[in-house]
This record gives C-alpha cells, structure tokens and sequence, in this order.
C-alpha cells in the first residue's frame, strides 16, 4: 500500500521508532542548501498578474489581535530580525520589499516556556473585491521555522465567519522554509465572486521560533498551472514496500554502493500538484546522466487525472535504475500535463564501491557532541538491503572543533519498538589539525557485519569537557524521523537522562565498507608507544615491528602550529628522545605518519 503524500501518518509505517520519540528546540541551526538536491524554474510558467497587492510598508493597513495575552504578544510590522535566544539564529525574511518592511510573529522571543499558549492573527484592515473572479489564489513570501506551532491563512466573505487554509503543514520539528518561500493558497472557495473579501495571518504555539512574511498579494487562478514537491530517488513513497518486505524505510541514499542498488535500485517518486483551474491528465517523467553529461536511463509513470476535486497525488516512474559504472549521476525528474510542465527537480547521488551514506555532502550547520553538559551520541539511520561488513565510519568534523579532543563511533541496529540496540565501539580517535572542517575515518576493530533487511543507527559520541570540544556537520533535511542525537545531560528537552531526540538534520555520518579503513591501525597501532605521558616535556616515542619506510614525526600545538618534526627512514623499529620541556603546559599532538598512514596521540605537558 502506498504512502499517501496528504496522509502524514502513513509515513511512519516505515519509519522506525523510538520509545522515547522526543524533539528538542535548539540553537543549532542548518540552512539546509546543497549541490545534492535542487529544483530549476520553468519560466514557462504562466501567472495572472495579481489584481490586489501589499508590501506591509505601512503598519496601519493591518491590525494586530493577541487572543492569549491581551496585546502583550502579538504580531509587529518593522524591519527588526528575530531577537529570542532560539529565533534569532534565522535571522531576517530576505523578501523582495524587506527593506521597507515585513510582518513577524517572534514566538521564541514573547514567550518564556512551554506552558505559554500563544493565539495572535494580523488582519487587513479593508476587504478586497474578488467579484470578477471565480478562481483565486492569495500569494505572500514567507520564511518560517517550525517547532510545535501551526500557521494559517484565514478568509472571509462576511467578516464573521473564517475559512482556514493551514500553510507550511509540509515542515517538520526545526525544520525551517526557505528564505522566502513562495506560499500561493487557493482561497476560491471562500474568495471566488465574492464582492467582500477579509483575509488574515494567524499563528498558533506555545514556545516556539518565528514567522515572517511580506509581498501579499491577490491574483487570478491560472487556468494551466502545476508543481512538483517531495521528489526522492530511494522508493520513499512507494517502492519502499516493494523491497526487503516493507521493512525499511527507502531512504535517498546520495552515496550509495553497488551491493546495495543490486536489491534496492534508484526508484523516482515526486508529488504533483495541479496549481490551475483546467483538469490536467499529469505524468511522471526522470531521466539519469552520468558524468560525461550522457543520459543513460529514462522512464515516465502511468498517467492520474488532477483536476480541482482532486488536485494532488503520488507518482511513480514504472521503471528503476540500477548503474552498471561508478561515477557521480544526475537525476532529473519532472511533471507533464496536457497543458502545463512543472519546474525539474535534480537529485545527485554518488555510485561507489564502499561508501554508503544520505547527506548532501556540503555542510550546512552542525550539532555539538562533546559538550561542557556531557558527551552526547549523535547518530543517522542507514539500511541495508543486502548483507555487508562496516570497516568504520566516516564523520564530518566542524571547523569549529578543538583539536586534541577524543571521540568514538558507535553502530547501533535500530528497534521498532524500543530504543536502538548497541552493537559496537570504536577505540577513541583524537583530532589533530587537519581533521577540522574535513572528514575521518573511525575503524572499528576487526569491521562489523550488518545485515540485509535491517535498519542502523550509525553514532559518533563525545566525552563531557569544560568546554565545548567537537561539532559535528549536518547537511540536508531527514526524510521522517530518522537521525538522532542521545542527550547525555545537557536536557534537550524533558526527558530523562540518557533519552533520544530526533533531529530534521542529515549528520554526515557515513558506513564505509572498505576493508582498507583498518590500514591504519594495521600499519603502526600497537606498536607505538609514547613514555611518559603526561610528562615534564621530555619523552620517548617508540615504533617496533613497524613496516620498513620513511617516518616522520610532527608535533602540533592546540592551535596547529607546528613545534616539532623529525623525519628518518625506519626499517623494524626506532626509540627517539624528545624533549619539549621550554614549551607552554598543556595539551600537543604528535603525529607519526608513513607513505600509506598516519597515526595520532594526544601528550599532555604538565
């Protein structure tokens, strides 16, 4: 049975759960753009030119009514930016007229917790007359990031009676809409012929983040008009419950490898929209290129007639596509009516050997995992359709980071019922200098086998410090409730200690299926050894049983700078005497590194 775009429950039946399925409000704050996932503008498209218009210039046009806290929380027409400590990070709507003004409803800033039931809508003062037009729709630009609220588009013909039409119900907790965002409503069944027209901006929350809009703007329902929205490439909507029993999810993996497409190959799905009056007989279209820019698949979907009764549905193209080469594809996927095509959405996704991963590979923000608060786990579901072994884990680490700070990757199998079930650990890694803002590879010992039909959590943990020490990069929106992050005592939310939250970030956590991941480890670990440590700045470093090859050896202080090196060729083993001792107390990293690895150690100089 396929999930239904208007039907939101019907995600979840192949989403797993949690027990403790909380969401967190924070600071964090991603914009979520990438060369991974884009839709182009069909300037084809045809728009009656509005016949009402206002940029929100003049506050006194509009009237602002705050039903929960007597005027003290209500709506503002200026040119302020959000100001809460959650809200501000948005920063202003960047819409058209934003210089001469923009409505906002600063949720995070009015209220102070949760119990705080806010009710507020901003009105235009006169009606509007639609009389001449049986078909309409009311535009704005919006930009509005999401926790536990709801806004709305309200109309009425008498001034008495409200008609609401809910606007950004498609966002999830923290998820923001782009900045602006577009929001067309058709309102005719309220509007259409009616000679007195009221409309209205309602917002409804409690504690939450913030609502901007500007550009208001009444025209004429195009006769030929459609959108495409929710365009995947991993069987989201419908395909999923062709593969592995409907067990998982069908995730959009963008790098995916080879055992895995041969089960579960690239299925394109989107949602069309029928924006117009005139019925259009809509079809699904995707074609694939490679990277020499050569198309090497096509497909279209059956056709579904969409008209104003029923004016949006699911499609699916009837063929899916397994690659044959490696390489970086690019996948176009576009709607076709009898008198309209919509805008083209272009997915990427990588083909490879190993590495398997859904971010958008352009960090867009970051979590924080070692924190002052405690050392939290920050984790992204992966499937696996066909069995495999995980070698290590590859993680983003944020530029803000701190070098010498240690971490560990875990893999947990996600439990429908339940809280993930731990699997494994890593040995700590410790960050040097060139691992911030760039990817590492965490092996684990002897690799962990993952199995078809199963779905996993793949971790990267912290440690709790005086300060914040490592972040980790999140790029691209979470199809459904999927990546997570285990608050070890820094109360994201209400939840005991130890719970997990999900988050609408991808973290750029990636399996690696490469036996090679553990070259590293097979090279020098073991038989490196650094006495004393902690020292007075004087110590040994050691190598036995190492592979005949030119060493060097680097020490770094917290700011990369470089206050050691020594290089020489070694061919079984090496005992070398540095002494440090006119440096600064605290923490260095020193770096041994061959022709095929390089291997890190934090020394403390006490």
């Amino acid at each position: 049975m396929k999930k239904i775009y208007l039907s939101i429950c019907a995600i979840a039946v192949a989403v797993t759960s949690f027990a403790q399925q909380n969401d967190v409000k924070t600071t964090d704050f991603s914009l979520n753009t990438s060369k991974f996932h884009w839709y182009t503008s069909n300037e084809d498209v045809s728009k009656a030119p509005p016949f009402w218009t206002d940029d929100l210039s003049d506050a006194s046009l509009w009237t602002m009514t705050d039903y929960a806290h007597a005027g003290t929380q209500n709506w503002v027409i200026g040119t302020a930016a959000p100001s809460g400590s959650f809200s501000n990070g948005m920063g202003a709507i960047a819409s058209t007229t934003a210089a001469n003004g923009f409505a906002m409803y600063d949720s995070d800033a009015l209220a102070t917790s949760a119990a705080n039931a806010q009710d507020a809508t901003l009105a235009f003062n006169n009606s509007i007359d639609c009389s001449l037009y049986q078909y309409v729709n009311l535009s704005f630009e919006s930009y509005h990031r999401v926790f536990h609220d709801s806004v709305f588009v309200e109309v009425s013909n008498d001034n008495i009676n409200w008609d609401r039409y809910q606007v950004h119900s498609d966002l999830g907790v923290n998820d923001a809409s782009d900045n602006p965002e577009v929001i067309s409503v058709n309102i005719s069944s309220t509007a259409g012929n009616q000679a007195t027209v009221w409309f209205r901006f309602r917002y409804e929350g409690e504690w939450d983040y913030a609502w901007m809009l500007d550009d208001v703007s009444i025209s004429e329902t195009p006769n030929n008009a459609a959108s495409i929205s929710d365009a995947v490439q991993g069987g989201w909507w419908v395909n999923y419950a062709n593969v592995a029993g409907g067990a998982l999810a069908g995730f959009d993996f963008t790098f995916n490898t080879n055992s895995q497409l041969a089960v579960n190959p690239y299925s394109f799905e989107a949602v069309l929209h029928n924006n117009g009056v005139a019925p259009q007989n809509m079809m699904l279209h995707a074609e694939v290129f490679n990277d020499q820019g050569t198309s090497v698949f096509t497909s279209t979907s059956n056709s579904i007639l969409l008209d104003m009764s029923h004016s949006v549905d699911t499609f699916a193209c009837n063929n899916t596509f397994t690659p044959t080469v490696n390489g970086v594809y690019e996948m176009r996927i576009w709607g076709v009516g009898d008198s309209i095509v919509t805008d083209t959405a272009i997915l990427i996704s990588v083909v490879n050997d190993d590495i398997y991963g859904r971010d958008w590979n352009q960090a867009a923000g970051s979590w924080r995992v070692g924190r002052d608060c405690g050392g939290m786990v920050l984790g992204t579901s992966l499937d696996i359709y066909a069995n495999e072994t995980v070698y290590a884990l590859q993680v983003h680490i944020d530029a803000e980071s701190v070098i010498g700070t240690s971490l560990f990757v875990a893999l947990y199998e996600n439990d429908a019922s339940g809280d993930p079930v731990y699997l494994t650990q890593s040995d700590d890694y410790t960050l040097t200098a060139n691992d911030l803002d760039n990817w590492i590879t965490v092996p684990f010992d002897g690799g962990q086998d993952v199995f078809a039909g199963t779905s996993y959590l793949a971790t990267v943990g912290g440690y709790a410090n005086p300060v914040d020490t490592f972040q980790v990069s999140v790029s691209g929106n979470s199809q459904g409730a999927t990546c997570w992050i285990q608050d070890n005592g820094c109360n994201l939310g209400s939840g005991a200690f130890g719970d997990w939250y999900w988050i609408s970030d991808i973290p750029m956590i990636r399996m690696s299926f490469d036996p090679a991941s553990l070259d590293v480890d097979n090279v020098i670990a073991g038989e490196f050894n650094i006495f004393p440590n902690p020292n007075n700045g004087v110590f040994t470093v050691e190598l036995n049983n190492v592979k005949a090859d030119d060493y060097k050896i680097t020490v770094t202080n917290i700011l990369g700078e470089t206050v050691y090196t020594s290089s020489k060729e070694i061919t079984t083993l090496t005992s070398e005497r540095i002494d440090l001792s006119d440096l600064s107390k605290g923490i260095y990293m020193l770096e041994v590194s061959n022709s095929e690895s390089t291997i890190s150690e934090k020394i403390i100089i006490e």
